[in-house]
């Protein structure tokens, strides 16, 4: 598998994850903060041989951003975009990413009382009532110094890369070797 690198993304390295998940609560922390649905972006990953994040791989060729009838995914200078305003839920977007990286997530409608309406329950991913967003890494677009989840990772098994920067050769193979076993279970 040849890997493009035109855009910016974030890798994971699967021999050094712990699974701890400081980056899923970094991540919720920077999209609270930016006012993007706070919820995290990416899911730390248990399998057999170990634990990694999944993260948006960033595509070159997007099959979420192509898919999408609203433009809520959309090719970016470097990255894909997300627009969650625009999102309508059709849920398009998670049928088609190879990786699992894109979810629907719930989000509070003004239209419903919460308070007196307490069958809604935002626990869960899609329901009646709530609305259904695509949640995907943005690589915490306007925050300055970048992902929040490479910046607290303790292991500094995140790493962020560009394409100013190439992968090095360890960053690569995990990445290889985390797509095959992801495969497994597709």
């Amino acid at each position: 598998m040849s890997l493009a690198l035109n855009n910016k993304f974030v890798v994971a390295n699967p021999n050094t994850c712990i699974g701890c998940a400081t980056c899923m609560a970094a991540c919720y922390e920077s999209a609270y903060e930016r006012g993007k649905l706070a919820v995290p972006r990416l899911i730390v990953t248990r399998t057999f041989s170990g634990t990694v994040p999944n993260i948006c791989r960033q595509c070159d060729d997007a099959p979420c951003a192509n898919v999408c009838p609203v433009g809520a995914l959309e090719f970016g200078k470097d990255s894909i975009l997300v627009h969650e305003e625009l999102c309508i839920g059709c849920k398009m977007c998670t049928l088609v990413c190879p990786f699992g990286a894109i979810r629907p997530e719930a989000e509070l409608m003004p239209s419903v009382d919460y308070i007196t309406q307490p069958k809604y329950n935002l626990g869960i991913e899609s329901e009646v009532g709530a609305k259904s967003i695509a949640v995907k890494c943005d690589l915490c677009v306007g925050r300055e110094d970048g992902p929040a989840c490479v910046e607290v990772c303790p292991t500094e098994a995140l790493s962020f890369e560009n394409n100013n920067n190439a992968i090095d050769d360890t960053a690569k193979r995990s990445l290889e070797v985390y797509i095959k076993e992801r495969a497994k279970f597709l």
